[in-house]
Formats: structure tokens, sequence, C-alpha cells
């Protein structure tokens, strides 16, 4: 008998771990507008210009503003089954960067409650983060928290 509870025990736990990701769920708590709190590319601590900046998610598309101005437009794609969530950031337009239009920024991510945090690529480079550390990298770290309305 100990040898079944034991099975069913684990038989539980596969099902349990196999639960598909929610990416509909996950694109739903994204929505809305996020303001920025800390920034960093590579070693560059670039949080004081950060804090002018807020990033608006609306279905699939994205929208970064500086102190109320489009700075960068976007779409967004939530790739499922990645540990860290991953997602890829396609600019649409940029200002100052007419390079990046049409070019894509490899991201993960990490959401918790009203705490998100991204970590990305330049557009266009094909490297994606694996985690959120920057140092020593050209990689971007943007540190946001859900705007109170």
């Amino acid at each position: 008998m100990k040898p079944l509870l034991i099975l069913g025990f684990f038989c539980i736990f596969l099902v349990a771990a196999d639960k598909p990701y929610d990416v509909k769920q996950t694109r739903e708590n994204l929505q809305g507008t996020w303001q920025m709190r800390e920034q960093y590319q590579g070693d560059t601590d670039m949080s004081e210009d950060a804090k002018h900046c807020q990033l608006i998610i609306d279905g699939d598309k994205f929208t970064v503003k500086q102190n109320q101005n489009t700075i960068i437009e976007g779409t967004f794609q939530i790739i499922p089954d990645k540990s860290p969530p991953q997602a890829d950031w396609k600019v649409l337009k940029e200002e100052g960067q007419p390079d990046h239009s049409g070019k894509t920024s490899l991201g993960i991510f990490q959401l918790d409650g009203d705490k998100l945090k991204l970590c990305a690529t330049e557009p266009g480079e094909t490297k994606r983060p694996t985690d959120f550390s920057v140092k020593g990298t050209s990689f971007m770290l943007v540190v946001l928290e859900r705007a109170k309305k």
C-alpha cells in the first residue's frame, strides 16, 4: 500500500509541475502604466533619467514616455514556458534611433505584483540575457512599479 501511495503522490506532483504557462493571464497582469524607478545599461546607472519615464502596455503594444513625450513605440510578445519568463520587444519607432526601427530587443522579465523587472538587449542583438545581472554586459535592466491611478 505504501508504494502505491508514494507513486500516487509522485504522479500528482508531476501533473502539477506540468501546468501550462498562462500567457493570456501574464499579458493581462502586465497591462497598464509602469513608472521606471531604476535603469542600468551594463555598468552605467541611468536611474536619475529613468525616473522621468513610463512604460505603457496596452494589449500587445508598448509605449515609453519621457516627461509625457513618446520616445519609443512597439509591440511585444511573451514567449511561454521559459524560466525566467521571456518577451520579445519589437521597436516600431524610437526617437533619435531610426536604426532601431523594425528590430527586436530580446528580454526576460520578472513580475511580482506591482513590481516589474525587465532585462533586455539593444534592439537587433541576438543573445538574450539569462538572468538580471547586467554588469560587464551591454544589456539593459529596468525596475518599474505600477503607476498609481
